[in-house]
């Protein structure tokens, strides 16, 4: 039979207007010249291996009348591999959500739904600031790496990969004198000071600090005052001054100012002056929130808040933290995430745990206690009988100190945390307090939860006690000692969410 055609159909207008009312795509794009400054970094690192071959061949006599011509192919290689990364790495914003091609030989093309993106991070190092360009990095949900990463990018295609919106600088920023009192106290931002403290003595060969020390030390011997408590006092100070400095310094790189923007849609945080960095957060991700406040945070009143989205992977979780914040600044964000208000779960009844539940904790602390302190006094008999190594009495003095205040913070954090902790259920979200020393709070709504499971030892199942851990896709959330009848209330509920889902 013959091929019969059929002519096209007029397009109605119901059928234009629709096609008039998609978006268009965005063109291509590709980021700015500048990029090639980290791209030209990246590609020495890649090519790390032939530049340690060549200078290794360089020192030998049989290729010295090459090292002119190997010099100059290895500087072709990293500047044409730098070029061509930047060339042939484009990407556009379409209606479905992000595209990113690269390659020349091996091509690669990444598609990234609007909906599967998890977080969007933002850093613009101190080589960018005066450009006015960004570096940015683009995660989804359930992948395990990360799936765009673009550096050199303007004010503009910053805005288009965030739909328009960015952080506005005019939001008030957390006081300098809270974010600089946060490092004192937040444990974490000690390992940018210690790996400072590192990288140099590494680069003077350790011998600066000693070799300072021994010249002091000489010269207050020769003036007698080496037993001065007026000059002692003043050397402890300055070097308290220096630490502060230090640390004022690393508030100032890393972390001031801290601007923090909400809306209906996502939560973001722009943090830093010299490598400054912005994160973000859809508000419908935050799984969980996290509210630290240390033991020398309790005396200041501050406190830390962490927003927990998805997590990528177990190295890296998703989450940003705010720092310096007193207790109108927590109870107004748990306002605005609709939770229940810090200030209100102080005055709730809270559920406790069951005093056995403590008791075997004092058990546990204090055996562990005099094991310690019994390993420690036979080894100093072993030395004692054997002048392996000469203690003197002051050595022997602060070792003992020692372990005396570990014991007895150990059994003041003991007792602080059976006085203050609880939990409570409210509106299908957990509220869990762990007191002690320092306080610790943990708002996971239920129906993030993934997975739950009971645990019941000898001791529990005695006492008829069980524990409850809620697993989520950023960590787990444990309830220590949970009546069995109760326990088996609270993993109905959440199992009935779960099938909900």
């Amino acid at each position: 039979m013959p091929n019969i055609e059929t002519p096209e159909s007029p397009a109605t207008p119901e059928h234009s207007a629709e096609h008039a009312s998609e978006p268009l795509s965005e063109p291509w794009q590709r980021s700015s010249i500048w990029a090639l400054l980290p791209l030209l970094i990246k590609a020495v690192v890649q090519w790390a291996g032939a530049i340690i071959g060549g200078a290794y061949l360089s020192f030998s006599d049989r290729f010295s009348a090459y090292v002119p011509l190997l010099i100059v192919g290895l500087a072709l290689l990293i500047l044409g591999s730098a070029v061509l990364n930047w060339r042939y790495t484009r990407f556009r914003v379409t209606a479905q959500g992000i595209e990113l091609r690269r390659g020349l030989l091996h091509k690669q093309h990444l598609q990234l739904a609007k909906s599967r993106i998890q977080e969007l991070q933002v850093q613009q190092p101190f080589y960018f600031r005066p450009l006015h360009l960004y570096a940015v990095s683009l995660d989804s949900a359930g992948s395990q790496q990360q799936e765009f990463y673009l550096t050199g990018l303007t004010s503009l295609q910053l805005a288009l990969l965030q739909g328009g919106e960015q952080v506005e600088h005019r939001a008030p920023s957390t006081p300098l004198f809270r974010i600089w009192l946060a490092t004192l106290y937040n444990k974490h931002l000690w390992l940018p000071l210690l790996a400072v403290f590192g990288a140099v003595q590494s680069q003077l060969n350790g011998d600066l600090f000693q070799s300072l020390w021994a010249q002091g030390r000489a010269l207050l011997q020769q003036s007698g005052l080496q037993h001065s408590f007026e000059l002692q006092l003043v050397v402890g100070l300055g070097v308290l001054l220096m630490v502060g400095l230090a640390l004022l310094l690393m508030t100032l790189i890393w972390l001031y100012p801290q601007h923090f923007v909400r809306d209906e849609r996502q939560l973001q945080l722009v943090q830093g002056t010299l490598l400054k960095k912005s994160q973000r957060i859809q508000t419908k991700r935050v799984q969980m929130l996290t509210i630290n406040q240390p033991w020398l945070a309790r005396w200041l009143g501050h406190f830390s808040l962490a927003f927990h989205g998805f997590a990528n992977s177990q190295e890296q979780k998703s989450k940003f933290v705010l720092l310096g914040q007193t207790m109108a600044d927590i109870d107004q964000q748990l306002g605005a995430q609709q939770r229940v208000r810090l200030s209100d779960i102080r005055q709730m009844p809270l559920q406790q745990y069951a005093p056995a539940y403590f008791r075997r904790l004092l058990v546990v602390w204090g055996s562990i206690f005099l094991v310690a302190a019994v390993m420690l006094g036979l080894l100093w008999w072993v030395i004692w009988q054997t002048n392996i190594v000469a203690i003197s009495p002051t050595t022997a003095e602060l070792a003992v100190t020692g372990l005396l205040v570990v014991g007895l913070w150990q059994l003041a954090d003991w007792w602080a945390y059976r006085r203050w902790h609880g939990f409570l259920v409210q509106d299908q979200v957990l509220y869990l307090w762990h007191g002690g020393i320092g306080q610790h709070w943990q708002v996971l709504p239920l129906q993030q939860v993934q997975k739950v499971q009971l645990t019941q030892s000898l001791f529990f199942r005695r006492q008829q006690l069980v524990q409850v851990h809620l697993s989520t896709a950023n960590g787990t959330v444990t309830l220590a000692a949970l009546p069995n009848q109760q326990a088996q209330e609270l993993y109905m509920l959440v199992l009935e969410l779960l099938y909900r889902k």
